[in-house]
């Protein structure tokens, strides 16, 4: 089984390692690889509600990049995205990890774990962002480190292996805290989830007023620490506490061009295309009868069985934490529809759930058929054909999926007919780039890097430039061009298409200029000095 588990995770590393750094840099992404950077060169990271996410992504990206570089201009897409790479590894080793021999973990045999692995490792979703330097990876990471230490908590043995596992539930939900805002979500569907499955007086008699108290001790620690920048800027745990949620109340009411309708997520778990493009979904066809059983199947549990032997008692347990995965992963999807303000990559958290289920559900199936056809289907032959069926069923959803990741992740990884490509820079930036380059070389020669260039546009369409023009060091960025101080004489300019009449003002008459697309619905345009 361990040499299945490492052929599976050599598996996984093609869909996420290769062709890292092929796919240009989203704005999202950008903008944290220069907040990033700024980390690594100054040593100095200050949080900012407004504009960006917790911590734990710039801090984590330290290592990658400081490995290879110690300026940001020496850095590449690959330094950064490697962060969710292994992020995402690590998921799957914590999903292994949900598997207890007892019996009293979420999975009741070590196979069905590595199928849930096998599920999470060619999800579309999980693979394509997995390759972005983005939070939603990591806070999956965490997420799923909270599942795990809490199941391993429930049996623990000794008291001080309870603080232990108390311990990790206080650090992997610290640095949730830290990733994130959006975590809250989760934790509120977690907090439903609890009630509803186990009831007040089980969580009560499982857990003691001290493990209870170090898991929020630590909790909160981790997330101060990270947020006070380990504790050399107070003030940014109180922009946590008191900022954060302003600024995201104003955030999913406020932005009108992340607004999407209630079953926005919903397409892309059952179905969703562009125009001619391919049909893309989360949940085959072939899944949608494990996913059924799997959300019956604990209810029907619970209410039957009783705490009468060892036996049933691990059996009960299993039935407890998977009513728990499915009451957690349908809250969160309702609440995230609920909420206006809707990007793709915020499905990791809830399709997680999804794919978990999904492998308790054929898990389930087996369970039944190798009851029914003991005493139905004495024959050997009769027993394997059925067992074969479901194998074949779910193979087939797997290899959909897989091909789906392939081209998710390669063939379609900036195209709009890919329903993870959200307001993403198309290839068209990349020509922008080397012309900026080209360009400077030919004005500079070996000093290409010190040529003045001037940006002009609104600060949300000129991303990802910031970080592909990192090695220049003169550039500057403005809304217009009256901004642009009279001292600065820049060589080229990079403006938006809109105000282009007014290229003239600061690059005069003889110049020559292109178009080009930075990502659907912005153009911008480089004006060059003739010499």
């Amino acid at each position: 089984m361990k040499g299945v588990g490492v052929l599976l995770l050599v598996m996984c590393l093609q869909f996420r390692v290769a062709q890292l750094n092929q796919r240009p840099m989203h704005g999202d992404e950008a903008n944290q690889a220069v907040r990033a950077g700024q980390l690594l060169e100054q040593g100095v990271y200050h949080y900012d509600p407004a504009d960006h996410h917790g911590p734990v992504l710039y801090y984590a990206a330290y290592p990658f990049c400081r490995f290879t570089a110690s300026h940001f201009a020496d850095t590449t897409e690959v330094n950064f995205r490697l962060v969710p790479v292994v992020f995402s590894l690590l998921t799957l080793l914590l999903i292994v990890g949900c598997y207890r021999k007892d019996g009293t973990g979420l999975f009741k045999s070590p196979a069905t774990a590595w199928f849930a692995v096998v599920l999470v490792a060619v999800s579309p979703a999980m693979n394509y962002y997995s390759r972005f330097f983005i939070q939603e990876t990591m806070l999956v990471t965490f997420l799923t480190g909270i599942l795990f230490s809490a199941i391993h908590y429930l049996r623990a043995t000794s008291s001080r292996l309870k603080l232990v596992c108390a311990g990790g539930v206080g650090v992997f939900t610290g640095l949730a805290l830290a990733t994130k805002e959006t975590v809250v979500l989760s934790l509120a569907a977690a907090c439903v989830a609890l009630l509803v499955s186990c009831g007040f007086k089980r969580i009560r008699a499982s857990w003691s007023w001290r493990d209870a108290g170090v898991a929020i001790g630590v909790a909160g620690g981790v997330a101060i620490l990270f947020y006070s920048s380990f504790f050399t800027y107070p003030k940014g745990v109180y922009d946590a506490l008191f900022l954060t949620v302003k600024t995201y109340m104003t955030r999913a009411t406020a932005v009108p061009e992340h607004h999407h309708p209630w079953d926005f997520y919903l397409k892309f778990l059952f179905g969703w295309h562009y125009g001619r493009g391919p049909v893309w979904r989360e949940l085959n066809l072939w899944f949608l009868v494990p996913l059924a059983v799997a959300i019956i199947s604990p209810i029907v549990e619970c209410l039957r069985l009783k705490q009468e032997d060892q036996t049933v008692c691990a059996r009960l347990i299993r039935a407890r934490w998977t009513l728990f995965v499915v009451i957690y992963t349908v809250v969160l999807t309702v609440l995230y529809a609920c909420i206006p303000y809707k990007t793709p990559w915020c499905i990791l958290t809830f399709l997680f759930g999804y794919l978990i289920l999904i492998a308790r559900g054929v898990e389930t199936i087996f369970e039944w058929l190798a009851s029914i056809t003991a005493t139905r289907l004495p024959k050997r032959a009769p027993r394997l054909a059925c067992f074969a069926v479901v194998v074949i069923i779910c193979g087939c959803g797997v290899f959909l999926n897989a091909k789906r990741s392939y081209n998710a992740c390669f063939k379609y990884a900036a195209d709009i007919r890919n329903p993870y490509v959200y307001a993403h820079t198309g290839r068209d930036a990349m020509n922008l780039v080397a012309e900026i380059e080209k360009s400077a070389q030919v004005k500079a020669g070996q000093g290409m890097y010190e040529v003045p260039i001037a940006i002009v546009s609104p600060p949300s369409d000129y991303w990802p430039l910031p970080f592909y023009l990192r090695k220049f060091k003169a550039v500057g960025y403005w809304s217009s061009v009256h901004e642009i101080p009279p001292a600065f004489k820049p060589d080229l300019l990079i403006i938006s298409a809109s105000m282009g009449d007014q290229a003239s003002h600061i690059m005069g008459k003889e110049t020559q200029s292109n178009f080009y697309g930075i990502r659907p619905g912005t153009l911008l345009l480089l004006v060059e000095r003739k010499q």
